[in-house]
């Protein structure tokens, strides 16, 4: 599973450098390219890790160094791949899992890179989250207090319940997030929050539940506060110009919640 997200992270690094660029796609060219030379990459130097290190971090034809971050995401991919088998076996929810744990590191790179957060990432995992809490149900989406007043309701099957937890997670992360947007341009007169949070935070609701979404907004907005006082005492003072991507703190507050979220809630609500 380990060398699965390792080959995995080989792919996810092609996007993360293809999808925010409107000069190649994520099949054209088919083969890899040194960034910086363009030269083709053959497959024996394209070996996840493996090739970074026998090649000492620098591009076989220009010598040049290739990016840290290349092995960095193939191992954080790697570990990720591992993790989800652990916690969910084999099966369609692993896949789904998969899926949304690849897109958030995608999303955390290409958010860092461009400030974008890319919908062709985020509307497929909104889709495939609910896809999967009806074919593959999880009772963790609806949790106990939706779940029983769901059930007084006229709801009594898992599926369903799953889907519900599913929905509501969809609509209240994508609701939060609008809320927030309007607020802060009705106060300040501009975009405070980007688009993209929209769907990111929809598609976490999706995979995690409703139960999920102020966990993550509240870990994801500590992480942001604690980077914006860094980057505050860099730069000597706050200032209304700065600008601070907030995906990378929504995924890791994602990851966060889909391997500890349970131990969290009830540590918090005793």
């Amino acid at each position: 599973m380990f060398v699965l997200g390792l080959c995995l992270g080989s792919f996810i690094n092609v996007v993360i450098y293809r999808l925010p660029r409107e000069d190649v796609s994520i099949g054209q060219p088919r083969r890899s390219q040194c960034p910086r030379c363009q030269a083709p990459i053959p497959w024996y130097d394209n070996l996840p890790v493996i090739s970074y290190v026998l090649l000492l971090g620098r591009c076989r034809h220009c010598h040049q160094g290739i990016s840290l971050r290349y092995p960095l995401v193939e191992i954080i991919c790697g570990l990720l791949c591992l993790a989800v088998y652990m916690k969910s076996g084999l099966g369609l929810r692993f896949a789904a899992e998969l899926y949304f744990v690849l897109a958030l590191v995608a999303i955390t790179y290409i958010d860092l890179d461009a400030m974008v957060i890319p919908d062709h990432l985020t509307v497929p995992g909104m889709i495939l989250g609910v896809a999967a809490a009806g074919l593959a149900p999880d009772a963790g989406l609806v949790g106990v207090w939706a779940g029983s007043k769901l059930y007084g309701l006229g709801l009594h099957s898992g599926w369903m319940l799953s889907l519900a937890g599913s929905l509501l997670g969809l609509a209240l992360g994508g609701g939060i997030i609008w809320v927030i947007y309007k607020g802060y341009f009705l106060i300040r007169g501009q975009e405070g929050i980007g688009g993209g949070d929209f769907t990111l935070l929809a598609m976490i609701g999706a995979f995690l539940g409703w139960r999920a979404v102020p966990v993550a907004l509240f870990l994801g907005s500590i992480g942001a506060l604690f980077a914006a006082v860094l980057m505050a005492m860099k730069e000597g003072g706050f200032s209304p110009q700065m600008k601070l991507p907030f995906g990378p703190f929504l995924s890791l507050a994602a990851l966060i919640f889909l391997f500890f979220g349970e131990r969290i809630l009830i540590w918090y609500l005793g």
